[in-house]
């Protein structure tokens, strides 16, 4: 799902937004000076990373019906679901 819908780059912010906090916390625990940096460059990868989690459905195009379609990446197969047969209860 997060490569049918383009959000790797997303999810790969908001890993280096937790890997940043991480190292804030080791750098402050040694009471380095510019470990506050760290802090805010994680809040910023976090920031972005959730912004663009948002895209996909800021930016989805409506049918005419009034759904929204979200574009997927075309070069990702999608497996189809086959449909179960029930046995039929007379």
């Amino acid at each position: 799902m997060i490569k049918l819908l383009k959000l790797q780059k997303a999810i790969l912010m908001l890993v280096l937004g937790v890997l940043s906090f991480i190292a804030y916390r080791i750098l402050d625990a040694y009471e380095i000076s510019w470990a506050r940096y760290m802090q805010i460059l994680a809040g910023v990868f976090v920031i972005v990373g959730s912004l663009w989690m948002l895209y996909p459905i800021i930016f989805a195009k409506k049918d005419n019906d009034g759904n929204a379609e979200i574009i997927t990446d075309p070069t990702v197969e999608v497996p189809v679901d086959e449909e179960e047969e029930k046995p039929v209860a007379e």
